[in-house]
């Protein structure tokens, strides 16, 4: 992941000085992924969750020791806790949201044909991880499309890392089952 070269610390070190410029390169390292985190566990608030998630970070990041991925563990567990506890709200008040998209189009490319078909597949691929059951689908998130190791992963569930890597491997398989059953579909239209 790692879009500086080798001084993620030396970053971090200068973003906890209150660098503006250390800050935004972690910000845009870290944020695009974990906004397709948050747009499948937590779809309807999760432009919200993801600056309640920076909010945290900022307020807390002097404080923050580790590494890179201790980092992006750190980012991802505040995160998932802004989801549990959008969960939490939504059983004590219910409510309708309208949610909003987040232009993360991140194309290496000022094609406007090959921005929208990499968004189009991108949008697609979170859709259908977002039919998963809810614990397969964070997992899949976390551990291939973000990631994290397993370890990290677990600790961010809650969850035994043996848990997390047969949830993964559910997630993925019925995700293999679906897209066969659409190439099946695919074939059998002439």
């Amino acid at each position: 992941m790692a879009i500086w070269p080798g001084d993620f610390e030396g970053i971090l070190a200068e973003a906890q000085k209150g660098d503006g410029d250390a800050f935004a390169a972690i910000w845009r390292a870290f944020h695009p992924p974990l906004h397709r985190y948050l747009r499948v566990v937590a779809n309807p608030v999760c432009e919200d969750a993801a600056a309640e998630t920076w909010y945290q970070v900022v307020k807390h990041l002097r404080g923050f020791h580790g590494g890179e991925a201790a980092f992006q563990g750190w980012l991802y567990m505040i995160a998932r806790n802004r989801v549990v506890d959008w969960k939490r709200s939504m059983v004590r008040h219910p409510e309708t949201l309208v949610g909003l998209t987040f232009n993360e189009s991140g194309a290496t490319s000022d094609d406007p044909a090959e921005i929208f078909d990499e968004r189009t597949s991108t949008d697609a691929a979170l859709a259908l991880i977002a039919t998963l059951p809810f614990d397969q689908a964070e997992a899949v998130m976390l551990r291939t499309v973000s990631g994290l190791s397993v370890s990290m992963a677990a600790q961010i569930m809650g969850r035994s890392p043996g848990s997390v890597r047969v949830l993964c491997h559910r997630g993925l398989r019925q995700l293999a089952n679906y897209t066969a059953d659409d190439a099946a579909k695919s074939h059998l239209v002439v």
